[in-house]
């Protein structure tokens, strides 16, 4: 038999039910604003996105030699953004630093603000050069004391690589050195086959400087038989159209300025015989005037003293050393 419950114990089942809620909210509300260190306050749902506010930077074009270390700090910190080299991608780039560093990138996301990604298409720009310029020597040069310049890489291939991306990026003025090595030997130097190609599968264009030292050196090397292995270079050139062609295109241009040379040599050799010719006619008729004129001079002369120019009397000293 069930016994029926009194006022009092309908009170307090109530009160205890209104504690029991009041104690679940006081819980569930400290348990949102708790924050773990080195987090701030704010609650954010776990899908919340950025405010696209966030991911617009004002950022110009610096030069990060000449910035001081805070300045340099500073363009560390804000939103990343990714920059995907076909299907490989190059996470958590300091937008802002890429902006101040890359002429490319600051032209790209200061007409698309909001962007927070650049592509290159697969091939074209190595992804580990791009890793160290715009992470591993942008974080360097921002945070110490002094801004240095890229440093060169290990080997012929990396370097090569890495002026391509820094010329691509618009970040060629922070390798200079590099460049300048690198001309230097291909000048004086005749590269290895495993160079060769390497320039010309980071070589952007025909014009590109590397590129078009290559083919003058090798095509000089080539015309004054400097090439010993002629025959496996002719070879090597087979499997190597764009240089084959490239090769063919300046033997054409210096044979053209060789002519144009030889042409301009014999043009001026032609001017002065032509004015040594004329300086000549011009001495025999002076000096047949100045005969003429002295001769009339002598048989006119009486007992008195014989007045004659300064070619005349050049002539008659002349006249005396012969006899």
């Amino acid at each position: 038999m069930k016994s029926v419950p009194t006022q009092d114990q309908h009170t307090s089942k109530a009160a205890r039910t209104r504690y029991r809620q009041s104690t679940q909210k006081v819980a569930h509300s400290n348990k949102s604003n708790a924050s773990t260190p080195g987090e701030n306050n704010t609650v954010t749902d776990i899908g919340e996105k950025p405010s696209s506010s966030s991911l617009i930077v004002n950022q110009g074009l610096e030069n990060l030699l000449e910035m001081i270390r805070p300045k340099r700090q500073a363009l560390l910190k804000g939103p990343r953004i990714t920059i995907h080299i076909g299907d490989t991608s190059v996470t958590g780039i300091a937008k802002r630093a890429a902006m101040a560093a890359s002429l490319t990138l600051q032209r790209h996301f200061a007409k698309n603000p909001q962007s927070m990604e650049y592509r290159f298409s697969r091939g074209q720009i190595h992804p580990g050069a791009v890793r160290l310029l715009l992470i591993g020597w942008m974080q360097d040069t921002c945070n110490e004391f002094e801004a240095h310049a890229i440093p060169s890489q290990k080997t012929f291939a990396e370097d090569i690589a890495l002026l391509r991306a820094a010329r691509l990026l618009g970040m060629q003025d922070y390798c200079p050195h590099i460049m300048t090595e690198y001309i230097n030997y291909l000048k004086s130097e005749l590269p290895s086959y495993e160079e060769i190609v390497a320039v010309e599968k980071n070589a952007k264009s025909d014009n590109d400087p590397l590129w078009t030292t290559m083919v003058n050196h090798l095509c000089h090397d080539r015309h004054k038989g400097l090439i010993h292995d002629v025959e496996e270079f002719e070879q090597f050139l087979e499997k190597h159209p764009r240089l084959k062609n490239s090769m063919k295109t300046a033997d054409a241009f210096f044979a053209k300025y060789a002519k144009q040379r030889a042409e301009v040599r014999e043009a001026e050799r032609r001017q002065r015989w032509e004015r040594n010719q004329a300086e000549r006619r011009q001495k025999v008729c002076l000096e047949q005037s100045t005969a003429e004129s002295l001769k009339k001079k002598l048989d006119m002369k009486g007992s008195g003293l014989l007045t004659v120019t300064a070619d005349e009397a050049e002539l008659l000293r002349d006249r005396s050393w012969t006899r």
